[in-house]
């Protein structure tokens, strides 16, 4: 496969300092979806193991990969920053990519994971004005708008956990000095999104919403920033397991959907009530998939949908089924027709929502649901709990120091 690259050896020393920088090796550590042969051919990496995931039997390690340079004499590095990263971690997006490398995947090769980072900037191109070598920064997953002297919009990476990143300057953005290492490496994705949807919703003090999956990472947020800026937000999940937890973080009242209920209205506690006050505000859904054909009924009239994802991004390696019935996307459409809702996809956001979330941080820190942290050989355990665990509550870190 063209994404996984072929296995290195250890690594090299270090090359020469860098205008009285301190010396930055060839090579570095990654942490890896590895082909079954890279045991035999590194007998000596005790961080492999082996887990299974969805039927799909994974084995990741911390693995050696060439480090990428910085060349301040070459133009097209004039606004690139390098960055040693401390800490990563795994979203939902990346499941089918790790899948898809351990049912498609070079038997001698890997495939470095993480779409989330915190590491610091140890050098900069001479170009370089938004950041400075010894910044703490993440990425910076503006989407759709140009970014500055060409460099690619979105997700900076899709291998965070690559402990030297050359990105551009406009794909990284500062972190609040007090933040910790292990929010930081869980903060810019969900902040990002969620910003842009509260943004797009039109939301304001008073606005009822209603979030979805309230379990997963991106709707963890959500119920959050919703709450602090005045909303009276509701959520559904398929389980009552975290309601105190939920309840903590500003969310008036949890709604328990069984998974096959055709529609929201139906339900006994949530229709009832939406009838109650002529529907929701607006619905943040981080899965259009699952729940769209069956939460446009809980709208009010002229009220506001928004989703940032789908479920289905895996099943075809694993060869799985939607946990619902198959969407009537038909209904949906006919129900937003004639109550006049609005549907609004929100891929990620701009650069001033993340810069937003950012700085509310700084003013007010909010705790940033973080499940566990996880180090060394500890790999095996970072996938088993990122994406196997009914009990996790929040995102999963990796960290190397």
């Amino acid at each position: 496969m063209s994404h996984t690259q072929a296995a290195l050896p250890p690594p090299a020393a270090a090359a020469e300092p860098v205008d009285g920088l301190a010396a930055l090796p060839d090579s570095c550590r990654a942490v890896a979806v590895c082909g079954a042969a890279i045991p035999r051919l590194q007998p000596g990496n005790t961080s492999l193991r082996t887990v299974e995931m969805d039927g799909v039997r994974v084995l990741a390690g911390v693995v050696t990969t060439a480090a990428p340079r910085l060349d301040p004499a070459d133009p097209a590095h004039a606004h690139s920053v390098l960055v040693r990263v401390t800490a990563f971690s795994c979203n939902y997006r990346d499941k089918a990519l790790i899948l898809k490398t351990a049912v498609a995947g070079r038997e001698d090769g890997f495939y470095v994971v993480g779409s989330e980072f915190v590491g610091e900037v140890v050098r900069a191109g001479p170009a370089v004005t938004r950041v400075a070598v010894g910044d703490r920064v993440i990425g910076d997953n503006d989407w759709p708008e140009a970014r500055p002297e060409g460099q690619p919009t979105g997700i900076p990476t899709n291998h965070a956990s690559r402990e030297l990143l050359l990105l551009g300057e406009a794909q990284v953005a500062r972190v609040p000095r007090d933040m910790p290492d292990q929010v930081a490496a869980a903060f810019s994705i969900g902040a990002q999104t969620t910003y842009a949807v509260a943004r797009r919703l039109q939301v304001e003090p008073g606005s009822r919403v209603l979030v979805t999956s309230a379990k997963s990472n991106t709707s963890l947020f959500a119920i959050q920033v919703l709450a602090r800026r005045g909303c009276e937000v509701h959520a559904t999940s398929t389980t009552r397991a975290f309601e105190g937890r939920l309840l903590e973080m500003g969310l008036r009242r949890l709604y328990v959907v069984d998974p096959a209920l055709p529609q929201f209205l139906d339900h006994p506690e949530l229709g009832p009530f939406a009838r109650e006050i002529g529907g929701f505000d607006a619905v943040f859904d981080p899965y259009f998939d699952l729940h769209l054909p069956r939460v446009a009924g809980v709208l009010r009239f002229g009220g506001r949908y928004a989703t940032c994802g789908l479920y289905d991004q895996y099943l075809p390696f694993t060869g799985g089924e939607l946990p619902t019935a198959a969407p009537d996307y038909n209904g949906a459409l006919q129900v937003a027709l004639v109550r006049n809702l609005q549907l609004i996809g929100s891929c990620l956001g701009r650069s001033d929502d993340l810069h937003a979330a950012l700085a509310d941080y700084a003013r007010e820190p909010y705790p940033v649901a973080v499940d566990s942290v996880y180090r060394g050989d500890q790999v095996g355990d970072f996938f088993d709990r990122t994406y196997n665990a009914r009990g996790r509550f929040g995102k999963v870190v990796y960290r190397y120091a």
